[in-house]
């Protein structure tokens, strides 16, 4: 341990823990199966329907990628971005409500320390996944707290910092 620090040193290599790279997979908008997932979610929902070959004749959950599509989506995971300084974050699992009725939830969140605010991934009604969107979410205290719909990519979207 200490060998490969201090070789990594001049590098800026430092370590890093659990939380960290929590938060880092937020910023850059990967989901963590379970908890941005559940048992009905569809690649469609998680912006993944491209990953989805419709011209095989058969796959591992097609019927059940069909049946919801048939039923047509009602819900889209999003970005959510608080503003800076904010004092009132909802946590994870807290609403999130249209015209009052609960339509999705906050499934991540937490302090971008790149964004200073925090962020979060969240279920909303498919009438409001676009950016600039606003809906509301009830916080833990029943506070109702409106907050901008962004793309889920919060930092670095294009991927650039990894060529440098």
């Amino acid at each position: 341990w200490d060998t490969v620090i201090a070789a990594g040193k001049p590098h800026g290599l430092r370590p890093y823990g659990l939380e960290a790279s929590r938060i880092l997979r937020l910023e850059k908008g990967h989901i963590l199966i379970g908890q941005d997932t559940d048992a009905i979610t569809t690649p469609d929902e998680l912006g993944f329907g491209w990953a989805v070959s419709k011209k095989k004749p058969f796959f591992v959950g097609k019927r059940s990628i069909e049946m919801r599509a048939r039923l047509g989506q009602t819900r889209k995971l999003v970005g959510l971005q608080f503003p800076a300084g904010a004092r009132n974050i909802p946590g994870e699992s807290c609403l999130v409500l249209r015209n009052g009725a609960p339509v999705g939830q906050i499934t991540s969140v937490g302090y971008s320390p790149s964004l200073e605010r925090h962020i979060a991934l969240a279920y909303v009604h498919v009438d409001d996944q676009a950016e600039g969107s606003r809906v509301t979410v009830k916080c833990r205290d029943g506070e109702l707290v409106e907050v901008p719909v962004v793309a889920h990519a919060f930092f670095d979207p294009t991927n650039a910092r990894q060529e440098i």
